[in-house]
């Protein structure tokens, strides 16, 4: 009866023994388990996590930078505009000074308003007495690096101011932006000015000193100057000095100071230093006038 008992008590322990030792060794491989997916999962979300925030911050980078770059360009703008308003106060006082001291004539005036805004095309209208300049201001800015690139950068705007002088009282100026298309014809007569500059220091102390020589030396195909860019009205030459007036065109169709379509086109005085044997000791000097 022992043995029976021993051995029913022998087999009860190993019967008992073998399924609760596998239960607690798969229960330990459970936790084990999921401590692994866990840690796998957390690592797949900060993997995930990564691109996604360092595109976040990639677009960050490219919206601020874009919105200092535009700050930056609206200042330059700014700059440009106190540049044109205080360009026009200052020849406001030059034209009162020069009226008041007799110096009134169109292209005198024309003078000194070239002289004090450097804008390459200067109209008068006799019947409002109002004088016109149209000019391209531009100024540099540093842009932020960006996507495409970053460093030195350039605004341009156009300006129109006109100048007027009222019975009884002095200059009045207004200044006025204008699409950038407006100034296509001044900076093209600008262009070209620097152009009969360039052919005039060139000329030789010879016969082509004329109105013919020169405008041949201008235009060699001999356009007629209803065409022509360029249409010399005179040459004249005192002892060292040449003194040409050349009116300049820009037969370009669209913007300019006019109408749409309106070609532009400015008068000039040019003139030139002679030296000795017919160098040049001075550059030539351009400045606009109404009278051509």
């Amino acid at each position: 009866m022992g043995r029976p008992g021993a051995g029913v008590g022998a087999w009860g322990v190993r019967a008992a023994g073998v399924p609760g030792g596998a239960y607690a060794s798969v229960r330990a491989s459970d936790r084990g388990g999921g401590s692994v997916r866990k840690a796998l999962t957390t690592g797949c979300l900060v993997v995930l996590m990564i691109p996604a925030v360092l595109l976040a911050y990639f677009w960050y980078s490219v919206w601020q930078a874009g919105h200092e770059n535009d700050r930056r360009r609206q200042e330059a703008h700014d700059s440009l505009l106190r540049q044109a308003r205080a360009a026009a106060d200052r020849t406001v006082g030059a034209l009162d000074e020069s009226a008041a001291g007799g110096n009134g004539g169109a292209d005198v005036l024309t003078g000194v308003i070239w002289e004090h805004t450097g804008t390459p095309v200067i109209s008068y209208d006799e019947e409002r007495r109002v004088f016109t300049a149209v000019g391209l201001r531009s100024a540099e800015y540093t842009e932020e690096m960006q996507l495409l690139g970053g460093g030195p950068d350039m605004v341009q705007r156009c300006f129109v101011s006109s100048y007027v002088r009222r019975p009884g009282a002095g200059w009045t100026s207004k200044v006025t932006e204008r699409d950038i298309e407006a100034c296509r014809g001044s900076r093209q007569i600008e262009s070209s000015v620097r152009f009969v500059r360039t052919a005039m220091e060139g000329w030789e102390a010879d016969g082509r000193f004329t109105r013919a020589g020169l405008q041949r030396v201008l235009d060699p195909v001999g356009r007629a100057d209803d065409e022509s860019r360029f249409v010399v009205r005179s040459v004249v030459r005192r002892g060292e000095n040449v003194v040409a007036v050349v009116l300049v065109r820009d037969t370009g169709l669209g913007g300019g100071s006019g109408g749409e379509g309106a070609v532009v086109e400015q008068c000039y005085r040019l003139q030139r230093v002679l030296g000795s044997g017919g160098g040049v000791v001075e550059p030539v000097t351009a400045v606009p006038v109404v009278v051509c």
